[in-house]
């Protein structure tokens, strides 16, 4: 039921110039002596280029000020782009992906460096198997009990006798496919007609030995502009920039230099503003000094944005929000109480982590004359001590306090506020939440409503809520249990507003959700009016909207793009569906081929959706291209010079030449109790049918996520298959995403029960069919993260009935010890689920561990998200009970990736050539398992 509340109240507040009456027509703007948001154009620009400059010549301006998606405007890394080595962890697990996905920027890396010098050491790539060679297998049909997927070849054909690769020829990039930079420029405002959308984008070019900024247009290919170059000098002093924002005018950018990494999206730096009228780069700063570079005057800023119809920059310093106008370089500080404790528009540890996924927590209004911005205070949240080992300039440890909620301990609290750039004032929003209810995500619906999600502190029970600025209420639209379908509340996908379209008598704004239906898969739902209770579902079927979700909007035929795996629950393709058609349900369209069931595309679209960035990620070459929406469908087809062309693949395609690729296979097996499980088959080129060959099992299995899928990879399970002659099994246990609720409630109360389960059955199932090709004393499995917590489960309760061996990077070992957030989402507090936490859940039968040939355990001691507490604990167990069966790296100053000091090269070769021991036979001697 909807309820109504006055939700907002006055902060007291000094911080902006205004009267005492928050009514009042009469206060004073934010910015008072500037014109106020009200009477900003943002399309004007009387020194630079104009809107008109930068569009097709016939064209008309048509924009609105409905939001873009995502508005708030895109930081873009400087990096070049690369296939990037990472790993499943516990907090990517929503988003699906395969084992190394492709890292869109990456603010840990160090200086910028140019395309024709990328440096791959270190690089795993998301690239193709497409060379899978067309071989007659000599050996019975057991092996191979389903049809083999063999995607496409496309550099020449293979035979016997040709090299096998190992985890050197990963790690050094011999397989790494560079992407030349593209990335679309936001227009202040979504265009409505395609007519409007010049397709501008920017990218890199080399001059005279320099790198520049250059923007240009898909529409039309004669347009380019300079933007300058990646180096500039302050005060004598040379800066490379990390970061660059573009706006729309193409008179300001915003550069971001000496970026440190915090967290997983958070960083401290530099930040510039540029004038391309004038030339003139100047630091962004608060208002106060600081004593971050004496020197030079600058402070390093957790973030610095455009506002998404660029009037504004924003930035947070020391936990406190600032705002200055563009055109004016003075900034104002919105906020006085951030503190180590207090966090205003930039998420705590938790949120950063769990939630929002970001480094802001702030949303604008479209129009940029209001915006929403949370506060964080983590007072009462308990500190964990991560300490420094390796400064060789201090002969005391160093460490670092992070706020980080434990399940049951005290979580961090939240609060709203609304600043209304056109009276300068702040309001302090009433939520209607509890102390402990956790926000999940905010999106400006119009320019006068906001909409935002809490759930509880468990994340069972989600209320929707809308608050509307002119009548300063509050209403709860939507109530959402997730008991009643045995689940939890999950990271949400971003939601899309609709705006009005007077000739389909539509007069309000509306959007588009994304969320279980009645049926439990999670479909496309259409809310005509902002304060709609009841949906018109747009989609339906035993499939799900996987991806980015919704990514893309055509006004003016009213089409949805979005991402889904209807045709095949491990692959992704592009659909539509128009609003027109909304009355009859299910009227969506596939825009690709249904018979390349095997096929993973991801998309972008640009604001009108009339061009669109094309991503085929696999079975076969990942190929990545820019152009009209309706030309870049498939890839596959692609025979037009005026397509651009973003990856450069033709030294890797020599490069497999020299190889036989290992075949990959897509399949499911149906367990005892009648429950199917998907899971990739990964074997050698060259089967010899006289051998018996050793199985590796790499397992990831988080609720709710969906790590193993058709996208292409050749990376550490490759390099194993290949360079050790070994047979790797992928597997998704029950409990994991894109398959509906029925099938991921599995996991709810009881992490570590289910998967262990399905993984050992599926295992002997696949050892049982093809035993005369499998040798039984050469099993292991592996995992990071919450695959490490899964690895262990699994071993724990198997013992040693089927894995020998068992490899566990940064792994939980018991849920107490992991985030409130994550694990009460799933466990509920340990006051509710004693059985669950400390029966079911954590590893505590240590003595199976003896049945293992070897065990081997890494961890980082900077681990902030899964402590090193984790892997003491058990390994102290381990030495309670006398056993030696296992090996141990420790990586000092490593988070949770692992990379630090060279730490990255040497984790994935310490695995790799354990392994090569383990198969070898060089752990057999079981002499050495007590002391």
């Amino acid at each position: 039921m909807s309820t109504s509340t006055h939700s907002h109240k006055r902060k007291n507040s000094h911080l902006f110039p205004q009267r005492k009456s928050s009514n009042s027509s009469m206060d004073k703007p934010f910015f008072p002596n500037n014109d106020s948001v009200a009477n900003t154009d943002p399309q004007s620009n009387e020194n630079g280029h104009t809107i008109n400059e930068i569009r097709p010549t016939e064209a008309t301006i048509d924009v609105t000020d409905v939001p873009q998606t995502p508005f708030l405007q895109e930081q873009y890394s400087m990096r070049p782009r690369r296939e990037s080595f990472q790993f499943n962890d516990i907090e990517n697990q929503h988003h699906t992906h395969s084992f190394f996905s492709v890292n869109k920027f990456n603010r840990r890396w160090g200086e910028w460096s140019l395309p024709e010098k990328r440096s791959y050491v270190l690089v795993f790539t998301l690239i193709a198997l497409s060379v899978l060679v067309l071989l007659v297998i000599l050996i019975p049909s057991k092996l191979l009990p389903t049809k083999i997927t063999r995607p496409k070849t496309s550099a020449g054909d293979s035979s016997l006798g040709k090299r096998s690769f190992s985890i050197e020829n990963v790690l050094n990039g011999d397989f790494a496919i560079p992407e030349d930079t593209f990335h679309f420029i936001d227009p202040p405002q979504r265009l409505l007609g395609q007519d409007s959308d010049p397709g501008l984008y920017f990218t890199t070019k080399e001059i005279d030995g320099h790198t520049h900024f250059i923007a240009k247009q898909l529409f039309d290919e004669t347009f380019e502009v300079n933007l300058g170059g990646n180096r500039f000098l302050y005060e004598g002093v040379e800066f490379t920039v990390s970061t660059v924002q573009i706006n729309y005018k193409l008179d300001k950018l915003i550069f971001g230099t000496n970026l440190e990494s915090e967290f997983r999206h958070s960083s401290k730096g530099f930040y510039w503003i540029k004038d391309l009228n004038t030339g003139n780069i100047e630091p962004i700063l608060p208002p106060e000094k600081s004593d971050d570079n004496y020197e030079l005057g600058l402070s390093k800023l957790s973030y610095a944005h455009f506002s998404p119809a660029y009037n504004y920059i924003y930035f947070v310093y020391e936990n406190n929000l600032f705002l200055q106008q563009v055109n004016s370089g003075v900034a104002k500080k919105v906020t006085e109480d951030g503190s180590k404790d207090i966090f205003n528009a930039k998420p705590d540890w938790i949120y950063e982590e769990e939630v929002l996924a970001s480094d802001q927590a702030i949303w604008w209004a479209p129009d940029d004359s209001k915006a929403v911005f949370a506060r964080f205070n983590d007072t009462s949240v308990d500190d964990i001590r991560l300490n420094r080992y390796t400064n060789m300039n201090e002969a005391y440890l160093s460490d670092t306090k992070i706020k980080y909620p434990k399940p049951g301990f005290q979580n961090p609290q939240f609060d709203l506020f609304l600043v209304n750039l056109q009276n300068g004032i702040i309001y302090s929003i009433n939520t209607g939440g509890q102390k402990d209810s956790i926000l999940y995500n905010g999106k400006w619906i119009s320019p006068d409503t906001f909409r935002f999600e809490i759930t509880d502190r468990n994340s069972k029970i989600l209320d929707v809520k809308v608050y509307d600025i002119p009548s300063s209420q509050m209403l709860t639209v939507r109530n959402t249990n997730s008991n009643l379908f045995n689940g939890w509340i999950e990271k949400t996908k971003d939601i899309l507003s609709i705006p009005p379209k007077p000739e389909l008598k539509r007069m309000d704004y509306g959007y588009i959700d994304i969320h279980a239906d009645s049926r439990g898969f999670s479909h496309l739902f259409y809310y005509p009016t902002v304060f709609a209770k009841e949906p018109i579902q747009l989609t339906k079927g035993n499939w799900e909207v996987t991806g980015n979700g919704i990514v893309g909007y055509e006004y003016e035929t009213d089409t949805i793009f979005f991402t889904a795996n209807e045709i095949g629950v491990m692959s992704q393709h592009l659909y539509s569906i128009s609003l027109t058609d909304s009355t009859t349900q299910n009227t969506f369209q596939s825009l690709q081929n249904p018979s390349d069931k095997y096929d993973f595309y991801d998309f972008e679209l640009s604001s009108s959706a009339r061009y669109a960035i094309s991503k085929k990620l696999g079975p076969d070459t990942p190929i990545k291209v820019a152009g009209p929406l309706t030309r870049v469908l498939n890839v596959a087809e692609i025979h037009d010079d005026s397509i651009l062309q973003l990856t450069k693949d033709e030294k890797f395609k020599e490069k497999i030449k020299n190889y036989d690729l290992p075949i990959t296979s897509y399949k499911t097996m149906v367990l005892d109790d009648g429950v199917e499980i998907n899971y990739i088959e990964i074997k050698p080129a060259n089967l010899n049918p006289k051998k018996k060959y050793p199985i590796l099992v790499n397992i990831y299995g988080g609720p709710g996520s969906q790590t193993f899928t058709t996208k292409s990879s050749l990376a550490f399970e490759q390099a194993v298959v290949s360079g050790l002659d070994v047979i790797v099994l992928q597997i998704e246990p029950r409990g994991t995403g894109g398959k509906g609720w029925s099938f991921r409630s599995w996991a709810r109360e009881k992490l570590g029960y289910w998967e262990p389960r399905d993984i050992t059955e599926v295992t002997k199932k696949f050892i049982q069919r093809n035993s005369q090709h499998i040798d039984e004393s050469k099993i292991a499995i592996w995992g990071w993260s919450y695959g490490g917590f899964t690895s262990l489960k699994t071993v724990e309760l198997d013992n040693g009935d089927t894995f020998k061996y068992a490899m566990a990077v940064a792994p939980v070992t018991n849920w107490t010890l992991y985030d409130s957030v994550y694990t009460e989402r799933y466990m509920n507090q340990p006051s509710e689920n004693h059985e669950g936490y400390f029966e079911v859940s954590t590893i505590q039968n240590f003595k199976s561990f003896e049945s293992l040939k070897r065990l081997f355990i890494v961890h980082g001691t900077f681990d902030d998200n899964v402590h090193i507490q984790n892997t003491f604990r058990l390994v102290d167990q381990l030495n309670l009970l006398g056993l030696t069966n296992y090996d141990m790296h420790i990586f000092p100053d490593s988070d949770h990736s692992i990379r630090y000091h060279n730490a990255q090269r040497i984790v994935f070769q310490k695995l790799y050539y354990w392994l090569r021991d383990a198969f070898a036979g060089r752990f057999d001697n079981t002499e050495l398992l007590h002391l």
